[in-house]
This record gives structure tokens, C-alpha cells and sequence, in this order.
């Protein structure tokens, strides 16, 4: 009798525990800081070459051909980008507009699954579009967005810890990817 009970008691847990597709390990924190330059004409038209494929209005995309789950917001308290944004601002140059982190989950290669900035909680005015992470043999991170008629749309490699930099002659993105623990 006993040998039943087990098996049923191993059911019952395998049940009760929600199934996850992903594990943390497959999680990751992003963080960016957002600045514009001070000669910002963050209005100037941008050229063709900027515009986002498909007509991208910085809605969320994820599920449209990929499997991207936002998991929630960092605390301020664990940014990294802080001397960044000092540095910034020392400069003289330079005006940060929006900083904040987030954890997700990538989506496929090639599936340009992400999410709006301003549901990872990237919110300045003026500035609207989307942000993706994507996993295929490596890890990407890519932004359309735009501050005024100004554009970034790119995506590129990400080594884990290290600070990457989109860039447009008006406005900038510095953004650092880190496994989530």
C-alpha cells in the first residue's frame, strides 16, 4: 500500500507545482539608460535606413513570432549604470532622459518578439518604441525607438556584464545585460 500512496503523492506534487518552459537560468536583467545629446535636434527626419522594419509603432510584440516573458521591474537599488549616468551628466554634454532595469525571459532568434518601453518601465517624453532580447547560438539585444523624429533601430550581440552602446546623433542608449539570479 505503501508504494501506491507514494506514486500518488508524486502525482498530486507534479501537479501543484506550476510547469515552467524556462528556467532562471534563462532569465535575464537589462538595464539601460537613455540620454540625449545636447545638441539634441531630437526632431530632425530621420533617414529611411532608420525606419523600423515592418512599420514598428513600439507596441508589444511578444508572442507575434516568439516566446519573450517579461518577468517584472529591477529596484533602483540594484542598477549598475549609476556612474554611467554621472558621468553623463559631468560631461556636460549629455542629458539622461529615462534609467530602469527589468527581467526577462529571450525569445527565439529572428523573431523580433519584445516588448513596449514604456511597459519595462522606459518612460521620457517623447520617446516611444520597443525593446527585444533574443537567443539564438548568442545573446542579442536590440531597440526601435524614437525621441521626437530621431531613431535607433538595431540589434546586436551581448556578452553578459558588458555595456553596450546604440547610438543616433541625437540620442543614445548604453544598456547592460546580466544573467538573472
Amino acid at each position: 500500500m505503501r508504494i501506491p500512496t507514494l506514486c500518488l503523492a508524486a502525482a498530486l506534487c507534479a501537479v501543484a507545482l506550476p510547469a515552467t518552459p524556462q528556467s532562471a537560468a534563462d532569465s535575464y536583467n537589462i538595464e539601460i539608460v537613455v540620454f540625449r545629446t545636447g545638441s539634441s535636434s531630437a526632431d530632425a527626419e530621420g533617414s529611411a535606413a532608420d525606419q523600423a522594419p515592418g512599420g514598428s509603432d513600439g507596441g508589444d510584440t511578444a508572442g507575434a513570432g516568439g516566446v519573450a516573458r517579461l518577468i517584472g521591474s529591477l529596484p533602483a537599488s540594484s542598477f549598475t549604470l549609476g556612474g554611467v549616468v554621472e558621468r553623463l551628466r559631468a560631461a556636460g554634454g549629455y542629458q539622461a532622459i529615462a534609467h530602469a532595469g527589468w527581467t526577462q525571459t529571450p525569445s527565439p532568434w529572428g523573431s523580433r518578439s519584445g516588448f513596449a518601453l514604456s511597459r519595462v518601465g522606459v518612460v521620457a517624453d517623447g520617446l516611444s518604441g520597443t525593446t527585444w532580447l533574443e537567443r539564438g547560438q548568442y545573446l542579442h539585444l536590440g531597440f526601435s525607438m524614437t525621441l521626437g523624429r530621431a531613431r535607433i533601430n538595431e540589434i546586436r550581440r551581448v556578452r553578459l556584464g558588458e555595456k553596450n552602446y546604440f547610438d543616433n546623433p541625437d540620442f543614445g542608449v548604453i544598456a547592460v545585460v546580466t544573467a538573472a539570479r
